[in-house]
């Protein structure tokens, strides 16, 4: 029996005598449900996919794309393809595009705000497939739940790369590691200016915690962690991989049926080019982060203004803010979580709690590590 989902703050709504400091080192990358992928500070037995080994390794981003897309229609089901006209979902799509037989169906998921985050592709490769969708059509729970169609996010594409949790920071990317111990109240743990900041006193035992893990974690990562780019591409590649392979089903819908959904970019092969093109994933700047990715895409669709200036948008966040009217802040996260209908636990045979419910003892007793 493993978990392959839980809420992090399910050691407080159910008593359990466990702070785990995981949950300090998925703060760092806002990971809001940190899975450590090496196995060794997860508080449960939990499904995650482990960091795979690297020998040798040659294969190009683009490679990897076509290779990813190519597993996908060999499911030989029809295919439901988040697109958002950023980078990641930009550069599954045209994989999919090219790799596509004659018979194979491929519906695209969009909305106007796609169309005005890649103008061109929506005018080369999407016109006159698939209509836009209004936010509120695009996160539909019969949508996931029928698993006679593939559905396909751009997910995990952004853990490859690093962390848009560094954009803040990113004239410090090249300094020490340990230096985030001397960052101000805010600027480690609560960055979105919506959110409350730690009191001086619950900050410093966050530091405490976060230090109790990272000191040992970083001699686990496959690359040596030397800066804070290294440090947090390592937590968001180890820590937050498996919450953005699982939040767009057990936290942004009421379901729990994941069974058919599936990231584009969790494959070994975008792992492993992740680990081998560590020194080519930005050139210092918030406009080359995913360069590699954006030189790919250009190869397809020629836009200069995309390849040089393109940068990460938070294209889920848009979805969610178009629908609830753009009331998608700290004040709604709370209230939706604390919704009775919110996921507190989800095995892998499907069986799952929700927030009120009881989970028994003895899922506990077999569930924590």
């Amino acid at each position: 029996m493993k978990v392959k989902y839980f809420r992090p703050d399910i050691f407080k709504l159910d008593d359990l005598e466990i702070k785990p400091p995981i949950i300090r080192a998925g703060q760092l990358v806002q990971a809001y449900m940190p899975v450590d992928r090496t196995g060794h500070f997860n508080p449960f037995h939990i499904l995650y996919d482990p960091i795979p080994e690297v020998k040798e390794f040659n294969k190009s981003w683009e490679e990897c794309c076509m290779d990813a897309a190519k597993e996908l229609w060999q499911l030989g089901k029809p295919i439901e393809l988040f697109w958002s006209g950023g980078i990641d979902s930009s550069g599954a799509l045209i994989a999919l595009l090219e790799t596509k037989s004659d018979s194979d169906v491929l519906n695209i998921r969009y909305t106007q705000d796609s169309i005005d985050e890649f103008p061109l592709m929506w005018e080369k490769m999407v016109k006159g497939k698939n209509n836009p969708l209004s936010h509120k059509e695009m996160l539909v729970d019969t949508l996931f739940e029928n698993h006679d169609i593939i559905k396909v996010t751009g997910e995990c594409g952004d853990q490859c790369f690093g962390s848009d949790a560094l954009h803040a920071n990113l004239d410090k990317h090249a300094d020490d590691w340990e230096s985030i111990f001397t960052w101000p109240n805010g600027k480690l743990f609560n960055t979105s200016s919506d959110v409350p900041k730690d009191s001086e006193q619950n900050y410093k035992n966050k530091k405490s915690q976060l230090a109790e893990i990272l000191f040992e974690h970083v001699d686990y990562s496959p690359v040596k962690i030397k800066t804070i780019f290294d440090l947090f591409w390592w937590c968001n590649f180890c820590f937050k991989w498996q919450d953005v392979n699982n939040r767009m089903i057990f936290t942004y819908s009421t379901t729990t049926e994941w069974q058919s959904t599936i990231s584009f970019f969790n494959t070994e092969n975008f792992q492993k080019w992740s680990i081998i093109n560590h020194d080519i994933k930005h050139g210092g700047t918030w406009e080359t982060y995913k360069q590699p990715a954006k030189e790919y895409i250009n190869k397809y669709i020629k836009d200069e203004n995309y390849r040089k200036n393109k940068t990460k948008e938070p294209s889920l966040i848009k979805i969610l803010a178009g629908e609830t009217n753009g009331e998608y802040n700290y004040a709604y996260r709370v209230k939706k979580r604390n919704d009775p209908q919110a996921v507190k636990l989800v095995l892998d045979d499907g069986r799952f709690w929700r927030k009120d419910e009881k989970i028994p003892d003895e899922i506990y007793k077999a569930c924590l590590s």
